[in-house]
């Protein structure tokens, strides 16, 4: 039989990666609308209160999540745990260990 222009399939379109699809669902989400109200919102009732735990959050992420990766790598290395290599490194450290497997369980 042979294809007639009608019979033609065309092929739907692909997202290039997944990454971009999850990014795209997100912009859906959440839309332009809500980025631009949220901060307006926090500035009619009481704007100055969400700087604190805005600024502790971005502290977080700007030393927490570096030494999260820095303790698991080098323990990863040094085939130790947590609170074993805290301890290696100063037996006073070994608090730090004990505290990162609690917010870990947190």
């Amino acid at each position: 039989m042979a294809k007639t222009k009608d019979s033609e399939v065309e092929e739907r379109p692909k997202w290039d990666n997944k990454a971009e699809y999850l990014l795209t669902c997100i912009g859906f989400a959440v839309g332009v609308g809500n980025v631009w109200r949220f901060p307006y919102l926090c500035q009619i009732y009481g704007g100055g209160a969400f700087l604190i735990p805005y600024l502790i959050a971005l502290r977080l992420v700007f030393e927490g999540l570096p030494l999260l990766y820095l303790e698991m790598a080098i323990g990863q290395g040094l085939r130790m745990g947590s609170i074993a290599f805290w301890k290696s490194i100063s037996p006073l450290l070994g608090g730090v260990g004990i505290a990162s497997m609690i917010v870990s369980f947190w």
